[in-house]
């Protein structure tokens, strides 16, 4: 009896040691993965279709395989999570140490990519001279724009985001992008939190929060090119994507009114990403209020559409979805025939998540991985993939590896 009591307690001590050996190899080897993509990203910038083709792919997988082990067990003991807590520390504190002297001169710099001075601009015609910004012939004088697309290409949001670069030249518009990356970091920290603290007891000791919080924060900061984008070239990408966090942090809460105000002016900024978030909210049981508030979220829209309506539809829209295909896409290295192939792509995912959500109640780790996969497949096959719209994945990937990264490889 003893002898298969002892035989019994060394094989269970044996799947133990085994589950802890899978989960801290599926934790390391995800962190090194998306790093080695997000070189890979930073070095490969302009042109490259088929690389950048390969590193979304790869995230796809990754976090496709992470939501499908979503179930397994995650009880690693507090030994190990008091680990990774500290090694998360310890990467964090590297990323910082290296970045902040590389970027943070900068944040006293005019932004210097067309996205940033255009808005600033923009914000200058608005707020101290009354004009129109969609109206003005001068904040786009590319030539190889028409007349009526030479206006502001945003939607108003955008200018309401970045009022004080109006009133403060060149650092107005960095501190304002600083601000809402804190407040996306902030953002990111309260949705693992509150995911993990909803889950059971086993799953939901101190440091188990403690880690992932530490783990969404180093693969949030861990890109060159956020820094990049957001210190040294002025890019305003960040802001759309902290309302559309915060708006999820008040769906986490149930405050539908609050939620769908943000994400709707996150629409009235930039309406990609924010149309593919909303699209994760067309079910079955979507809340009148979250409507109400996409409504008032969006009414700068209708502000602009009534001072000048046909301005505001060239500049925004029409000039979006009329734009030539550059060297950054798929479209520059696929034969002409098959470029239908790309918009019949993006379709048809959209039409499988709104299908595949229709009757379901989505948690919010569900919702966001939905909104990562459609985004993801919605960029690689778009006529640009540019670095500026990285921003949009950076907090995505960090919630959706935060939350499972102990569960790339299966514990059967």
């Amino acid at each position: 009896m003893r002898f298969f009591t002892a035989s019994f307690e060394k094989s269970a001590s044996l799947q133990k040691g085994w589950h802890l050996v899978l989960c801290s190899s599926s934790f390391l080897f995800s962190l090194v993965f998306i790093y080695c993509a997000y070189r890979l990203f930073q070095t490969y910038d302009w042109g490259h279709p088929f690389t950048k083709f390969l590193c979304f792919s790869g995230l796809f997988a990754l976090i496709l395989t992470l939501f499908n082990h979503r179930t397994q067990s995650d009880d690693i003991g507090k030994t190990m999570l008091m680990t990774e807590a500290v090694f998360a520390m310890a990467v964090l504190a590297l990323i910082f140490a290296r970045m902040v002297p590389a970027y943070g001169d900068f944040i006293f710099a005019a932004p210097t990519v067309d996205i940033g001075y255009t808005t600033e601009h923009a914000a200058k015609l608005l707020f101290l001279q009354g004009e129109n910004p969609y109206l003005s012939e001068s904040i786009n004088i590319r030539p190889e724009l028409a007349p009526e697309h030479r206006g502001f290409h945003y939607g108003p949001g955008m200018i309401l985001g970045y009022a004080a670069s109006a009133y403060f030249p060149g650092i107005g518009y960095k501190l304002t992008s600083v601000a809402f990356l804190a407040i996306t970091a902030l953002a990111l920290c309260s949705l693992v939190a509150g995911c993990l603290t909803s889950r059971s007891q086993i799953e939901t000791n101190g440091w188990q929060v403690r880690s992932a919080v530490l783990t969404s924060m180093v693969l949030l900061f861990l890109p060159e090119r956020l820094w990049y984008e957001v210190f040294h070239v002025g890019a305003n990408d960040i802001y759309p994507v902290a309302l559309l966090l915060v708006g999820l942090v008040c769906v986490q809460k149930e405050k539908w009114l609050l939620a769908g105000v943000l994400m709707g002016l996150s629409f009235a900024t930039k309406f990609s990403p924010a149309a593919f978030l909303l699209a994760m909210f067309l079910r079955k049981d979507i809340r009148l209020n979250f409507l109400i508030g996409c409504a008032i979220g969006a009414s700068p829209l209708l502000i602009f559409l009534a001072w000048d309506h046909q301005s505001m539809i060239e500049n925004v829209f029409i000039l979006r979805f009329s734009l030539n295909f550059d060297s950054t896409s798929l479209y520059s290295i696929t034969p002409d025939v098959l470029h239908v192939l790309f918009p019949l792509t993006q379709l048809c995912a959209l039409i499988y998540f709104l299908v595949r959500n229709a009757n379901k109640t989505l948690s919010i780790e569900e919702t966001v991985v939905c909104f990562a996969l459609l985004l993801i497949i919605i960029e690689v096959t778009f006529k640009e993939i540019h670095a500026n719209h990285l921003i949009w994945f950076y907090p995505l990937i960090a919630f959706i590896v935060a939350i499972y990264r102990h569960k790339l490889f299966p514990s059967r």
